[in-house]
């Protein structure tokens, strides 16, 4: 109504008079708007009623648009000014409305309705109550200060959110479409932006060098270990399932496993070692199929169910894989008797001094066998496997278990690879 109180207090002063009208105005008198100008048709007399102004009067119309005008200009100022957003109120406002003789009610209901951003520091309320502001108002003030600010937070986490969501949608499909997913297998499912996606399962190979395995980077660069996966990659070639991709190798070792890695590499070097050698887990292929530029990804790891396996003595674990220059990546190395993969006996403590390369992570358990698991940090760019270890160190595997890709030795040949970008 303030605005209409404008437009009629102009009128007004030009002798116009203003009709305001809740049914069409009678066609005895109308008022028409034609292309900007205005016309007003009046009763047959030929004079306007009520003593406005005539538009047959020398100036008459002229006026009248002149009064038009500066309604428009008085009715767009008033709208404008009543969209104009209030600025926040500080510590100096409260003040100058509590000098100013405003009731303590009326000052709070305006802290509470409008925004805010007040200093509630040591000093800013110390110059509030120099301002001999009550305490009833201060404690307003401050509650009004810790509601902004959690305001801002919320904000602020709400955007780094929907910033982490946002990275962790980009991911690449591997290049094989088929599912990866084999009846009777543990799997493992990659979740990016709600979805899942499941990873592709690998047998690492076996092979064997004299050279103690103090590090996975120090074993890419021996000899004895590089002639031995050479001769397990021309056995797979000669197979003809070695084809440039490391999951192609990986299921038919897996299905085949008369041309385990283990069985090949014991075949070239048994009759070399007197003792303790070092038995090497590594995945065919330079790179994983997966490619991924979520550098903290999820995982849904699934393996209860299977004939033969106690699910509750393992865990999903996160590893980062060592490249070679023949074409393998490197999963872990242990020091172990001579003939200890020959052996049909479960005396092998393979896991009380594996060396692998374990990456940080939080595995929840949902269920026996089903686990959730993340990294715990981002990750570099490098090539990285989700593996299944035993939870208690000591556990014993048998050797045929491992060349054979049977029982607990399929579980601890399983890896399923990725590669951060």
């Amino acid at each position: 109504m303030r605005g209409l109180e404008i437009i009629s207090s102009i009128l007004k002063a030009h002798s116009v008079r203003i009709f305001l009208v809740r049914e069409p105005i009678p066609p005895r008198f109308p008022i028409l708007l034609i292309g900007g100008h205005t016309k007003l048709n009046p009763p047959a007399s030929g004079s306007a009623r009520g003593g406005g102004q005539s538009v047959g009067r020398p100036g008459g119309i002229a006026m009248l648009r002149k009064s038009l005008a500066v309604l428009i200009c008085a009715a767009l100022t008033t709208i404008v000014s009543g969209q104009t957003t209030p600025p926040a109120l500080t510590n100096d406002d409260v003040v100058a409305m509590f000098k100013g003789g405003l009731g303590e009610s009326t000052i709070i209901s305006a802290v509470r309705s409008q925004e805010t951003n007040f200093d509630i520091s040591a000093k800013g309320l110390l110059e509030l109550k120099k301002g001999g502001i009550p305490p009833q108002i201060m404690d307003e003030v401050i509650s009004a200060a810790g509601k902004h600010k959690a305001a801002v937070e919320a904000a602020a986490a709400k955007a780094e959110a929907e910033a982490d969501a946002k990275a962790k949608a980009s991911i690449v499909a591997p290049a094989v479409t088929s599912s990866p997913i084999l009846p009777g297998t543990p799997s493992v499912l990659m979740i990016q932006a709600g979805q899942k996606q499941p990873l592709s399962i690998g047998r690492t190979q076996i092979v064997q060098t004299k050279t103690k395995p103090s590090s996975l980077a120090a074993l890419t660069s021996d000899e004895t270990l590089a002639q031995a996966m050479g001769g397990v990659s021309q056995s797979i070639a000669s197979a003809g399932i070695m084809k440039g991709s490391s999951k192609i190798a990986s299921t038919a070792m897996m299905a085949n496993p008369m041309i385990s890695g283990a069985m090949l590499a014991g075949g070239l070097f048994a009759f070399h070692y007197k003792s303790a050698v070092t038995d090497v887990w590594a995945v065919p292929g330079p790179k994983s199929e997966t490619m991924i530029h979520n550098a903290q990804p999820a995982f849904e790891v699934h393996y209860d169910n299977i004939p033969g396996i106690n699910a509750d003595e393992y865990e999903p674990v996160l590893l980062k894989l060592e490249s070679t220059t023949n074409n393998f990546r490197l999963v872990g190395a242990t020091e172990a008797k001579q003939d200890a993969l020959q052996s049909s006996t479960a005396d092998w403590g393979i896991y009380s001094s594996f060396v692998e390369e374990r990456i940080p992570a939080q595995a929840t358990k949902a269920a026996s066998g089903s686990y959730q698991l993340q990294a715990g940090s981002a990750l570099p760019p490098g090539e990285y496997a989700v593996a299944l270890r035993p939870i208690n160190k000591e556990k014993k595997f048998s050797g045929t278990s491992m060349t054979q890709n049977t029982g607990d030795g399929l579980f601890f040949n399983s890896v399923w690879s990725f590669e951060v970008q």
